[in-house]
């Protein structure tokens, strides 16, 4: 649900902004000659993938790897700033957080 979160979000924001100056100054890309959705795979380089991929690697063998909580997904991270010790509205919220993830997946596939 959170990758999907994240992908719609990467999905709409460069339709309206483009960040300026070079993706990759060894190919001569800049950003705003990247286009937008699924075209965007065979223009970044191939060394933007594998930066990508180790960093996502280096989450999942690092700060995401163990969690402070029973519930999956609750790294026990503060909420907007704030713990949530109440076990009901915590439950609450990670509910709504699961509802949102489910329906950013159908809105990515829309998308796509």
């Amino acid at each position: 649900g959170r990758v999907a979160m994240a992908a719609i979000v990467g999905y709409l924001v460069p339709e309206v902004f483009k960040f300026p100056g070079y993706l990759s100054t060894s190919a001569d890309v800049k950003f705003e000659d990247v286009p937008n959705g699924l075209n965007a795979l065979a223009v970044v380089p191939g060394f933007g993938w594998a930066q990508i991929v180790c960093v996502i690697g280096w989450l999942e063998i690092g700060p995401f790897l163990f969690s402070k909580s029973d519930v999956a997904g609750d790294f026990g991270w503060p909420y907007f700033g704030r713990q949530i010790q109440d076990p009901e509205e915590k439950a609450f919220k990670l509910n709504i957080e699961l509802n949102n993830g489910r329906a950013a997946m159908f809105g990515i596939m829309g998308l796509l």
